[in-house]
Parts: C-alpha cells; sequence; structure tokens
C-alpha cells in the first residue's frame, strides 16, 4: 500500500535541504569576497594534489597492467607534471584555471537560464534567471580581464557565483515552502 503523504515528505526534505545548502553556499561566498586571493590559492594548491596523486594512482595501475606501454604511462606522467606545474608555478595554474572556470561559468549561465525558463511561471523562476545572468556577467567579466587579473577575480568570482547560487537556493526554498503552504491551507 502506497504512503498518500510520500511526495509531501519528500517535498518537506528538498525544502530543508535546499535551505541548508543555500545557506552554506552564501557563507562560503561571503569568505571568498573577503578572502579572494586566498580562494584562488586554494583552489589551485587543491588541484595540484589531486592531479598528482591521480598521476601517482594511475601510474601504478600502468605498473600493473603497462609496463610496457608508452600510452598507458602518459595519463599519469602528464597529471604529475601538470600538477607539479600547478604548486610550483601558481600563476599559470591560476589563469588556466581561470579559463576552466568561464567556460564553467558560461554552462551555469545556460543551465539557469533553461531551468528559469521550465520553471517559468513557478515560484523562484527569476531567481534562477537572475542567477543565470550573473553566471553570464561573470564569464564575460573574466574573459576581458585574463590573465592579468586571475588570482584576485578567480577567487571573487567563484566567491560571488557561490553567494548568488546560494542566495537563489536559498530562495527558490522558501518559495517551495511558501507553495507547499498554500496547497495545505488549499486542501483542507
Amino acid at each position: 500500500m502506497e504512503d498518500k503523504n510520500a511526495p509531501q515528505d519528500f517535498i518537506k526534505t528538498f525544502e530543508k535541504s535546499i535551505l541548508v545548502a543555500g545557506v552554506l553556499l552564501a557563507a562560503l561566498g561571503v569568505i571568498g569576497v573577503l578572502a579572494p586571493h586566498i580562494v584562488s590559492f586554494t583552489i589551485e594548491i587543491f588541484l595540484g594534489i589531486l592531479m598528482i596523486a591521480g598521476g601517482i594512482f594511475f601510474a601504478y595501475y600502468s605498473y600493473q597492467y603497462h609496463t610496457r606501454s608508452f600510452i598507458g604511462w602518459l595519463k599519469p606522467v602528464i597529471l604529475i607534471l601538470v600538477g607539479a606545474l600547478f604548486l610550483i608555478k601558481p600563476g599559470a595554474g591560476i589563469a588556466a584555471f581561470t579559463l576552466l572556470v568561464t567556460f564553467y561559468l558560461l554552462v551555469d549561465a545556460y543551465a539557469g537560464f533553461g531551468l528559469a525558463y521550465v520553471r517559468y511561471p513557478a515560484p523562484g523562476w527569476g531567481w534562477l534567471l537572475l542567477n543565470g545572468l550573473l553566471s553570464l556577467t561573470l564569464a564575460v567579466l573574466l574573459l576581458v580581464g585574463w590573465p592579468a587579473t586571475s588570482p584576485v577575480f578567480l577567487g571573487l568570482y567563484i566567491s560571488i557565483s557561490l553567494l548568488f547560487d546560494g542566495i537563489s537556493l536559498f530562495m527558490l526554498g522558501i518559495k517551495l515552502k511558501k507553495a507547499e503552504r498554500e496547497l495545505d491551507q488549499g486542501g483542507l
């Protein structure tokens, strides 16, 4: 027998999760706005370490299964070298990573516009549209200042994007909660 309250329970859980995620993302965004250089270098160091670790894992795999294959050793060598370059020359890595973030922001803008279009005229669609517009604006600004402004702008823009992602999720959660209350009152 199906529980008739299952969809409502899911919506209530989703509302709580989206509100918590929104607050956490907004808090990370505020911290990053206050210290953009730290965000940029932290991201780059983290990526460098991940690439080196991934390279080591792939090197172990290649040692075990592809000892004599040049192609089998190519990926671990590239991962380790690029990871080491990120750690040794952080400025170059930040500039390269800034281009990747720019691409991400363009895709995020597209997704924001798409979600707003799908949700229109439901509550919260405007916040998704605003998030898409902000991501597009940040991507264009990153491209205009690249590479000279990469260290500050990378951290600042990631932080601003996180802040607005958090605000839009939080506001969407509030709209969902309000819509649910209206449904509950209408159903009584």
